[in-house]
């Protein structure tokens, strides 16, 4: 005797996941905290690329980077209902990221800048024979401060705007400018 199958009101229940792609952050969020976890998916592989660039941008190495940026990720979806809707999850996420590579740093002995980086700093320095004060330059930026490091890092390696410096700081944006300002200014001196 031959048996009717049932169909289910969703047939293709495998590719629920595909319109979830273009669905915004918050829904996708809330899809999450009502219990869809498998979504979560979605977020890695909208950030995933830029999280880990970001977090390379501090520790300069791959492994590292791939470690912190997964960590993150760990850490955003264990958390996620402290997550603040006002503001995009990249720039928690990232913010996110950040405490971790500064963690990982802090623990590691303090590295000097690439040579790319170091352009980046000088840039906004007064014209210098560049090859004869690269290491000179290098010990300078090393010895600032670690918030005003971390602010130059963010704004002229990250290209991050003050504004969004100032929320994956928690800082208020005239400080970021301020350590920006700061930053220079010593950079100036010991360079002097």
């Amino acid at each position: 005797m031959e048996q009717k199958v049932a169909h289910s009101a969703q047939p293709f229940r495998s590719y629920k996941h595909i319109p979830v792609m273009k669905q915004s952050e918050q829904k996708i969020i809330h899809q999450i905290l009502n219990g869809d976890e498998n979504v979560y998916g979605v977020l890695i592989d909208r950030y995933k690329e830029g999280l880990y660039r970001h977090c390379f941008q501090f520790v300069r190495d791959e492994a590292t980077a791939e470690d912190i940026a997964q960590e993150a990720f760990i850490h955003a979806y264990t958390h996620l209902g402290q997550y603040n809707e006002a503001y995009r999850f990249s720039t928690w996420l990232y913010k996110i990221g950040t405490n971790l590579a500064l963690q990982f740093l802090r623990r590691k002995q303090p590295r000097l800048l690439e040579e790319n980086e170091v352009d980046l700093v000088i840039s906004t320095l007064p014209a210098t024979d560049q090859l004869a004060r690269n290491n000179e330059i290098r010990d300078a930026v090393a010895k600032l401060p670690t918030r005003l490091g971390q602010t130059i890092n963010l704004r002229y390696f990250e290209g991050k705007t003050y504004e969004e410096i100032a929320t994956i700081l928690k800082t208020p944006q005239g400080t970021i400018k301020a350590r920006v300002h700061r930053a220079k200014k010593q950079l100036k001196e010991m360079l002097s």
